[in-house]
């Protein structure tokens, strides 16, 4: 007998939304901080942070953000259907590609800019890098590309009608 999965009920897409918004908010007011933590060797540290904000936004950041997207991307949607699970799908085999082709580019390009530049400039580009690259922002962009998928189907489904 094959083990069916689930996804999360319809309210924790919800609750995923209001702690991502809370993490963009933190991100607005703090941001100083949280560059200089996120990033300590790569800005000028000349940069004058609140220290009350340095102490904690950006662990908060780093701690809920994965949090929210995986809620928003593990959750169903109000009316979850063969036509929404075939989104699903199809996003999910994208973002698989995307990322196959992400880790054959920095394999192959790695060599070449490692001859290039200085230790200290590579630990900087890695630093850069390192959060537009991670799980958690591929699991945001299988989210974006299945809800924009979802929404220009919705919409010429609208036009149909």
């Amino acid at each position: 007998m094959r083990k069916k999965y689930h996804l999360l009920d319809h309210k924790w897409q919800k609750i995923g939304f209001v702690i991502f918004a809370v993490c963009v908010l933190l991100c607005l007011v703090f941001w100083q901080a949280i560059i200089n933590d996120l990033f300590p060797y790569v800005f000028i540290k000349d940069i004058q942070t609140d220290p009350a904000g340095s102490e904690w936004a950006s662990a908060l950041v780093l701690l809920f953000t994965p949090i929210s997207i995986a809620l928003m991307a593990l959750s169903q949607e109000k009316l979850e259907d063969e036509r929404i699970v075939e989104i699903r799908h199809q996003a999910l085999v994208t973002i698989v590609i995307i990322y196959i082709v992400w880790r054959l580019f920095t394999f192959l390009t790695t060599p070449f800019y490692v001859r290039l530049v200085s230790p200290e400039t590579i630990g900087k580009i890695n630093m850069i890098i390192r959060i537009p690259t991670g799980v958690t922002a591929f699991m945001g962009y299988y989210l974006l590309i299945f809800k924009l998928s979802l929404w220009k189907q919705n919409r010429e489904l609208s036009y149909e009608e």
